[in-house]
């Protein structure tokens, strides 16, 4: 599955397929392979990519530091997107199904129906691959359906949340 990786102002094509115990990235086209160094904790992922480590922690802000070096980070499905980019007002009109980029288990629902949200406001958290991945609303609206609920083990591009 294709991602937009926001970082600070750069913004980056991030394509992640699993290869055994490794992980194929194209970051932009480029080909990198990356391992995890040590399970995911207390908001800390060390990550081996093309045989140099890399020491994540993660907020709740959108902040992380990649070690050491404080960055803001987004991350988007690469559909909502492009229907962010090319039309957001069309986007404020339509229902945005918003879907779990990758398998993993439900851990909080931070939304309810009929509730007002603002773009980048958290809408579930769900864990995969021991990280835990805040999904967040691509634009401000009014949550129209939930799938999910806490504790759900969840399937790659499986409904979460309907935005309109």
């Amino acid at each position: 599955m294709a991602y937009i990786v926001k970082i600070d102002d750069r913004e980056f094509k991030l394509e992640v397929t699993r290869d055994g115990s490794r992980f194929r990235l194209l970051i932009n086209g480029k080909e990198m392979h990356a391992e995890i160094a040590s399970p995911y904790s207390n908001n800390h992922l060390a990550l081996i990519i093309d045989k140099k480590l890399y020491n994540i922690v993660f907020d709740a802000e959108n902040r992380i530091s990649v070690n050491e070096e404080e960055y803001t980070a987004e991350i988007y499905d690469e559909q909502v997107h492009k229907l962010i980019r090319t039309s957001p007002e069309a986007g404020r009109k339509q229902e945005v199904m918003i879907t779990v980029p990758m398998p993993g288990l439900v851990i909080d629902v931070e939304v309810e129906e009929g509730e007002s949200v603002k773009a980048g406001q958290g809408l579930a958290v769900v864990e995969a691959m021991k990280m835990q991945n805040e999904i967040k609303s691509p634009l401000d609206g009014v949550v129209k359906k939930i799938f999910i609920k806490k504790g759900q083990t969840v399937n790659s591009r499986e409904k979460l949340i309907i935005i309109e």
